[in-house]
């Protein structure tokens, strides 16, 4: 028995090894899809200025509509919609969805824009909760502002769906209402639109973190008013009900310890955004040059509404909306026999507000492992069947690989280690050598980052050398910042399998 078992870790090492050997093969071959799609939209994209005059002067420039879900945001919903409303494109709507909010936001919208109430038959064609009112602006220069109050549907799928049964027109832009937007947004991804050979049912764009970020062009497009003062007293009084008077789970609290040691501090934020760089600039921008991009991020997408309609809209029971509904587009196209793209815009053009506390990054990371869970699992047919395209015969099957099964085999092989240590059986010359190897690659990615970050102009390359120095340090210790997220990815698994929900809950801002 005692052979049996130490030849069966033996096995399990080995394994292992190659499993890390396969994982940094499929991210060179990534970065370089990535470098591939980055050199051919140089070419065949136009400048910012081009691009915008181009579209204005043609007739044929689809009208799209931004709808932004909100619950709960009075600290932030005036800046915010005032951010939606100063896009720059020739024929747009703001859809807010307000989804039953407890506080101040309805009332704030209604004094700020003049907003009325109007008759509107809404047509449910896609499941959401009652439709209550629907808003409109009397004041003209807010005629493309529309306000939908809803009862809460628990969730921001819910939300979404109620803006597509208002929105009319042909595309729609789903984001937060806390997110930040460029303004030159919406041309960059129509006209991968409208270029495109075959029918583009989704766009995604580099998306990054605001936090401690200085926008300027959000500065000259929000008034400032003496509302800002009054928002900010809310902001000092805000409690939220559901989180009063409960005690955090073991884990929340332990991680919340970790992270708050005095050598941790204000590093939180660069750990993410960092994984924002890793996932948009390499990950998304790589797939989508093989039209197989999997998932658009629900911070910041645009969609072809007609085919989002047929797909059954958003499903308001997924924990991992955005990424659902992008492959039950595909599903149906494929189904269909119908062609499609999907691209990926490589400018960042939204910036959204990432965890700022321990409590908030657990909440975020194990809901994304239960989502992750629960695409597995509802989405299983796709695996492995050219059927459903480069999607099915090779991301999905990498995301199961390489994402899904990481989490269990870095948990095992983890405390495998620390068992060997304890039984002095390490061979720490071969630790050392694979330490070694990881780090150096870890390393290279983060170089990597920098060069394309450089490239797309997407959030350090305007402080040159004091922003790379400080995140290539950071790489030297993100290892440890990765183990940790693997084991709340692993809570969130286990969230799925005790059918545990999850409801909207107020966001630290």
């Amino acid at each position: 028995m005692n052979t049996l078992w130490h030849a069966t870790w033996y096995t399990f090492s080995y394994l292992v090894f190659f499993y890390s050997m396969a994982i940094m093969a499929s991210y060179l071959v990534l970065v370089w899809l990535s470098y591939r799609e980055q050199k051919r939209k140089e070419k065949e994209v136009p400048d910012d200025e081009t691009l915008k005059y181009m579209l204005k002067s043609s007739p044929l420039t689809p009208a799209v509509s931004v709808i932004a879900p909100a619950y709960n945001e009075h600290v932030n919903i005036i800046t915010n919609a005032y951010s939606l409303l100063g896009l720059d494109y020739p024929s747009f709507e703001v859809i807010i969805v307000n989804d039953g909010s407890k506080d101040d936001t309805l009332n704030l919208l209604k004094r700020e824009f003049d907003l009325e109430e109007v008759s509107l038959s809404v047509e449910y064609k896609v499941p959401c909760t009652r439709i209550v009112a629907v808003y409109k602006s009397k004041k003209e220069r807010f005629s493309n502002l529309t306000v939908v109050d809803k009862v809460n549907g628990g969730r921001k799928a819910d939300s979404t769906n109620a803006g597509i049964n208002v929105c009319q027109t042909p595309y729609f832009v789903c984001t937060d209402a806390d997110c930040i937007i460029d303004p030159m947004a919406l041309y960059r991804m129509m006209w991968l639109v409208i270029n495109s050979h075959e029918p583009m049912i989704g766009v995604g764009a580099t998306m990054l973190m605001s936090n401690d970020c200085d926008i300027d062009w959000v500065k000259r497009q929000v008034a400032v008013t003496d509302e800002n003062k009054r928002l900010d007293d809310l902001k000092k009084k805000e409690e939220t009900a559901d989180e009063k008077g409960k005690t955090p789970s073991l884990p929340v609290r332990f991680f919340d310890w970790l992270v708050n040691l005095p050598v941790l501090w204000g590093i939180l934020a660069c750990f993410q955004q960092l994984e924002y760089l890793r996932s948009f600039l390499i990950g998304k921008l790589g797939w989508s040059g093989l039209n197989a991009l999997p998932n658009i991020s629900g911070g910041f997408g645009l969609f072809d509404t007609e085919v989002a309609i047929s797909s059954g809209g958003y499903d308001r029971t997924s924990m991992a909306e955005d990424m659902d509904m992008l492959l039950r587009m595909v599903t149906y196209m494929c189904n269909n026999d119908l062609p499609f793209r999907v691209g990926q815009v490589t400018q960042a053009c939204c910036w959204t507000k990432g965890p700022v506390s321990a409590k908030g990054l657990f909440n975020q990371r194990s809901r994304w492992g239960r989502g992750l869970f629960e695409i597995i699992v509802n989405h299983w047919e796709m695996l492995f069947r050219p059927k459903y395209g480069v999607i099915g015969a090779v991301t999905l099957p990498y995301l199961f690989v390489f994402e899904f099964l990481a989490g269990f085999i870095e948990f095992v092989g983890f405390w495998y280690s620390v068992w060997l240590f304890f039984h002095g059986a390490i061979n720490w010359n071969t630790f050392f050598y694979i330490l070694g190897m990881i780090y150096l690659f870890s390393v290279l990615m983060t170089f990597v980052l920098m060069f394309f970050d450089y490239r797309t102009k997407a959030v350090l390359w305007k402080h040159r050398g004091r922003r790379y120095v400080k995140f290539l340090l950071l790489s030297l210790v993100e290892p440890f910042y990765h183990f940790t997220i693997v084991h709340i990815t692993l809570w969130g698994y286990l969230n799925y399998l005790r059918n545990k929900g999850t409801v909207w809950k107020t966001i630290e801002r």
